[in-house]
């Protein structure tokens, strides 16, 4: 009988798998911020802002700008005080409400969409795993 080598490497990826990421709620911000700050930081200088900010948790405020939902379930929330300067929130875990007005969020930096030598001023940060902070 041939025995299946696969066996141990399918295992091994749901373990793996399984293991998922840290919770961001447990996690401490390397900075904190308003929404308003963050974007110009990148703007001013992109390069230098995600050295800084990209791969690092990040806690953020500002209004709420748009709650995003997938499938009737609040997947995310834009937090901005106009259109120009957002900063878009994937959410770890999807939260029964978002408060209305001002919110904090904590998350990872993981980017962002913007160029402040184009003709459309501001631009957008993305946060990714982020947790509403109480």
């Amino acid at each position: 009988m041939k025995s299946n080598i696969f066996l141990p490497l399918i295992g091994f990826s749901i373990f793996l798998m399984s293991c998922g990421h840290d919770t961001t709620a447990d996690l401490e911000p390397a900075f904190t911020t308003d929404v308003d700050a963050i974007v110009q930081e990148f703007l001013d200088d992109e390069k230098t802002a995600g050295t800084k900010y990209i791969d690092q948790v990040i806690q953020i405020t500002g209004p709420v700008f748009e709650i995003n939902k997938v499938e009737g379930k609040i997947s995310g929330v834009k937090i901005s005080k106009d259109e120009f300067a957002i900063v878009n929130c994937t959410f770890q875990e999807a939260p029964e409400t978002v408060p209305e007005g001002e919110i904090t969020i904590k998350g990872m930096c993981s980017g962002f969409m913007g160029d402040s030598e184009s003709m459309l001023p501001g631009g957008t940060l993305e946060m990714n795993r982020a947790v509403l902070v109480q």
